[in-house]
């Protein structure tokens, strides 16, 4: 893996409970592969922890894809064959201090980047699951569904998220896209349970506080 890109403002829902604009185009930024998580087969749990430097920490359920071939300025076709897999993730967010970029008008870098920022669950082939844009995802925190959705509410798909970032930069294989959260993102702290579903993709987490 080189990069996981990720996509901003994707549900309109989500973009009216920021108070943002809804944007025409996808939204772009970067996380590295240092920050991501991953839970490899169904039921596993996984310890994150928070950030001691912001108090604000929100979960962002999202639907993830992992590419299969390179890429550069493809069209949407082209992207939709390099989409191999999908799963449900976690795009976990410092929203203090991505408030404070905005005003500034300064990249969302401190917001998005920070140990285990990036969480994602075993993988499902996208041949293994072929109507997957209309099959729900869901993020239960304690115990209480907080955000649901399915990717066709999208406001742009998989493929044209794909193939529009791949305008500006080389997509490598092994790279993944974290396509944009729904309506309902909050916070989560010390000891917060999350329970994420999508498919036959079930797994957990817990928040803690670094030790």
């Amino acid at each position: 893996m080189d990069k996981i890109i990720c996509i901003g403002k994707n549900y309109a829902d989500h973009a009216a409970e920021l108070g943002d604009v809804h944007p025409e185009k996808p939204v772009l930024f970067i996380k590295p592969p240092s920050v991501l998580v991953s839970a490899h087969a169904t039921d596993e749990h996984l310890n994150l922890t928070l950030p001691a430097h912001s108090s604000q920490i929100h979960h962002e359920v999202e639907l993830v894809f992992r590419i299969d071939r390179d890429g550069y300025r493809m069209s949407t076709e082209e992207a939709e064959r390099a989409i191999g897999a999908v799963t449900v993730g976690l795009d976990m967010t410092l929203r203090d201090l991505q408030s404070e970029a905005k005003k500034k008008g300064s990249p969302w870098t401190t917001g998005k980047v920070f140990r285990d920022a990036a969480v994602i669950g075993p993988w499902i082939r996208i041949s293994d699951l072929p109507n997957y844009l209309a099959e729900p995802f869901t993020l239960a925190v304690n115990d209480k569904i907080v955000q649901r959705a399915a990717g066709n509410q999208m406001s742009h798909s998989p493929a044209e998220c794909l193939a529009y970032a791949s305008q500006f930069f080389p997509v490598c294989a092994g790279d993944i896209i974290f396509t944009g959260t729904p309506v309902g993102v909050g916070p989560v702290n010390h000891g917060d349970k999350g329970v994420l579903l999508f498919g036959s993709v079930r797994y957990s987490v817990t928040w803690s506080k670094p030790s």
